[in-house]
């Protein structure tokens, strides 16, 4: 059950991965604006920003224009997911799983960018 909840976090981390892997190539403020469409601009109601399960809802498209969103973002948050995973059960819950979860995103980031 631990590991599921593991899961989850990381997969809301890999949601904000992606909005830093977009902004921070593009000098952007990855706090502001709230995040949208990278084609119209909608803003994203929060029910689109739940990982993985608003993408297969919206069928990879944006609720307003259609266009297509990248299977970039529901890789990122998925890898990143996973591999909380592994550490957890390699680690458990303690400094050593948050210091290793906090560089596999960070790794991820760069990787991505």
């Amino acid at each position: 059950m631990m590991e599921l909840f593991v899961f989850i976090i990381g997969l809301c981390i890999g949601s904000f991965l992606n909005v830093c892997i977009y902004r921070i190539q593009r000098e952007e403020s990855i706090a502001f604006p709230a995040s949208h469409c990278t084609n119209c601009g909608y803003e994203l109601k929060w029910i689109d920003l739940i990982p993985i399960v608003s993408y297969l809802f919206l069928k990879g498209k944006c609720r307003k224009c259609s266009d297509k969103i990248s299977l970039k973002y529901p890789l990122v948050e998925l890898l990143n997911g996973f591999l909380y995973i592994l550490l957890f059960i390699k680690y458990g819950l303690g400094l050593n799983f948050i210091f290793f979860s906090l560089l596999v995103s960070l790794l991820i980031v760069i990787s991505f960018i």
